[in-house]
């Protein structure tokens, strides 16, 4: 801005007002906003030596994206590119509303999509859709070992196919689409139909294993298969650990292979706690959160719970400053 025209616009701030003043400093908030989230993201490509298309070290500066960050033109292909191409954050047009997406969705209490669109003044679909961005980036975070006395057991939650078009489908073109192999829930009770309890191939398990020092993590397993289960341990648990669990054959199987000190509890029939140390109540109680963290949902379907459970598992950090850092930086790894 010519430096008169700066002069005159401060010398007409005290005629503003108070409407006017107020939309003023709403304006330098969302302009504070979007300046930080653009160096955020600038600072990443200030670091790229290479191109994201072609891999050539040969880099020149073009210009500016809509959105106000740097674009980079490749010498050898010629394309051109920023620092969120590649990454969660490609061809968001407000990135300051991005980040206010990540930090509500790890803050105490996340907001419905309709209320959040309603706060930001974005449609709830767009919120959907960074939603899904950011949980898929979550889900291909860094695998976390735990160390230490170990507590594994599965939680269950009811498979869901919420979305799925196969019983319209299957309505519209019987011949083309093959009837599919259970009702939907809610017509179990319209029909009559006695529920699947206990355990089923509709309640899928999701592994979670936490340690001592507060580390946790979450995965969901392809099937109930002992296989599964343990292939999923030797990825999640160190060897040096001490692990706990409610006595399944599987961890029992885990254990022996790694000859690995292994303490079966059951809080039917006992023991619940051993020497004082060894028990399953922490993971019990994360169960407890994982249930309540889940419930405002209604059941997502199942092909998103692995982004829901890293979400969860990204909230059980107690510094949740750490916590948005941390997402904010696996939003811009390419």
């Amino acid at each position: 801005m010519d430096v008169m025209v700066f002069r005159g616009f401060c010398a007409q701030i005290e005629r503003l007002t108070v409407g006017e003043m107020r939309t003023l400093r709403e304006m330098l908030r969302t302009l504070d906003a979007r300046i930080e989230v653009r160096a955020k993201i600038d600072a990443r490509g200030e670091k790229l030596s290479s191109c994201v298309h072609c891999g050539a070290t040969g880099l020149q500066r073009w210009g500016a994206t809509r959105t106000g960050l740097q674009r980079w033109r490749c010498k050898a292909c010629r394309r051109t590119f920023s620092a969120a191409t590649g990454t969660a954050l490609a061809r968001v047009r407000y990135p300051e509303k991005f980040l206010q997406v990540v930090a509500d969705m790890l803050g105490r209490a996340p907001s419905s999509c309709r209320r959040l669109a309603a706060r930001l003044g974005v449609n709830r679909m767009t919120i959907w859709g960074w939603r899904m961005r950011i949980l898929a980036a979550l889900t291909g975070q860094r695998e976390t070992v735990l160390h230490g006395i170990v507590e594994a057991d599965e939680k269950f939650f009811r498979e869901s196919r919420k979305g799925s078009r196969e019983w319209a489908n299957h309505e519209r073109d019987p011949a083309r689409f093959p009837r599919p192999d259970r009702p939907r829930w809610r017509d179990y009770a319209r029909l009559g139909l006695p529920r699947p309890t206990g355990v089923s191939k509709w309640r899928i398990p999701v592994l979670t294993v936490v340690d001592r020092a507060g580390a946790a993590q979450a995965d969901v397993l392809p099937d109930r298969r002992a296989e599964s289960l343990v292939a999923r341990l030797e990825a999640r648990v160190g060897a040096d650990a001490v692990l706990c669990s409610d006595g399944d054959g599987a961890y029992d199987i885990f254990a022996r292979a790694r000859a690995m000190p292994h303490y079966r509890l059951n809080a039917k029939t006992g023991p619940r706690v051993i020497q004082k140390a060894f028990h399953i109540q922490t993971v019990n109680n994360l169960h407890s959160r994982f249930e309540t963290f889940m419930q405002p949902f209604c059941g997502p379907a199942t092909k998103h719970l692995p982004g829901y459970a890293a979400w969860f598992i990204a909230r059980c950090f107690s510094d949740q400053t750490a916590a948005q850092g941390a997402a904010w930086q696996r939003l811009l790894a390419a």
